[in-house]
């Protein structure tokens, strides 16, 4: 069967569960809309149901048969909602409870990565942040402690998404690891203190067992934070200027980077080029967004890829799943 293919889908009642009660509410609700309007578009059964609460999936298991998740953050990529859907034997996109789950949380994504050799930056791993308890543990190459940080370095929430929570934090500039730590805690009590990488960002989307276009992305912004993903018009996505080396090497590590969390249907791993021509890996994104402005579908628009036929394949993935 063409992973395109209509037919096994013309029988099925499809749900597009969107919204949800994460920091990710709005640009879900925009996802699940832009999948919904595709899915009815293509002469499908289809229906959006709003999440507002955890309780919500209880009331409509029951009349569940084939489900494209479009929820982000908490609640729909950290494995919630996929656990509910595999004890009820309901098939849906994207990953298992197990591999969101992991994938969710940076620093044991990181820690994956570091025991198989894949490249990811030092960082710094804080539990409990924000109380007399909090616990420290580096996960560095060859250093022993993490002090001084003199270098730049990026403070993150462990789970969250869409760049809620992050600062990056320069020696030379005002901005503190305090301050950064109090941002980011709003967030979560689970922090990620990254050594900052400087160079180009690329973000590879994975459908089934291949890569998308690589597309390298140029904000304003001094990072791709949420405003330059969803409010500025002058963020610039361009296919990565890759040669046939290093595009092997973003395809393997990308691969490698999904498949070790045991990630499968389709996702998103992000890289950073630094300026030695070296990837690291960053993250990996169990439900990217499907809005007008994200990343996989202008990577599959580079492939002659439209948005139809993009769900279509994205759908077709989790009809094969056992």
């Amino acid at each position: 069967m063409a992973d395109n293919n209509l037919d096994a889908l013309v029988n099925r009642e499809i749900t597009v569960l969107m919204g949800g009660w994460s920091a990710e509410r709005e640009i879900s609700l925009k996802t699940g809309r832009a999948v919904t309007d595709s899915i009815e578009s293509l002469g499908l059964k289809v229906r959006g149901v709003d999440l507002t609460s955890p309780e919500e999936i209880e009331k409509i298991i029951n009349s569940l048969d084939l489900v494209f998740i479009a929820l982000h953050g908490r609640g729909g990529e950290d494995g919630y909602i996929q656990k509910i859907l595999e004890e009820n034997n309901i098939q849906f996109t994207g990953s298992n409870s197990g591999a969101c789950e992991v994938a969710m949380n940076k620093a044991e994504t990181k820690k994956i990565w570091r025991d198989l050799s894949l490249p990811t930056p030092d960082f710094v791993e804080i539990r409990d942040a924000g109380t007399p308890n909090l616990e420290t543990t580096p996960f560095l190459s060859g250093e022993n402690d993490v002090s001084p940080l003199e270098a730049s370095f990026v403070v993150k929430p462990a789970r969250e998404g869409s760049s809620f929570g992050i600062s990056i934090v320069h020696p030379e500039e005002e901005t503190s690891l305090e301050d950064a730590m109090k941002k980011a805690i709003e967030y979560d009590d689970i922090l990620i203190v990254e050594a900052f990488v400087e160079g180009d960002e690329i973000t590879v989307p994975i459908l089934g067992e291949e890569i998308l276009t690589p597309i390298t992305i140029r904000p304003k912004n001094l990072f791709y934070d949420f405003e330059a993903k969803y409010l500025r018009e002058d963020t610039e996505y361009l296919k990565s200027d890759l040669n046939p080396e290093e595009f092997d090497t973003v395809k393997e590590f990308s691969l490698n980077a999904f498949s070790c969390l045991g990630c499968e249907g389709w996702g998103r791993v992000d890289l950073i080029k630094d300026r030695n021509n070296n990837f690291q890996i960053i993250e990996v994104n169990t439900v990217p967004g499907l809005t007008e402005t994200s990343l996989v579908p202008k990577s599959a628009s580079f492939k002659g890829i439209n948005f139809n036929s993009l769900i279509t394949r994205i759908l077709n993935t989790a009809c094969v799943k056992q």
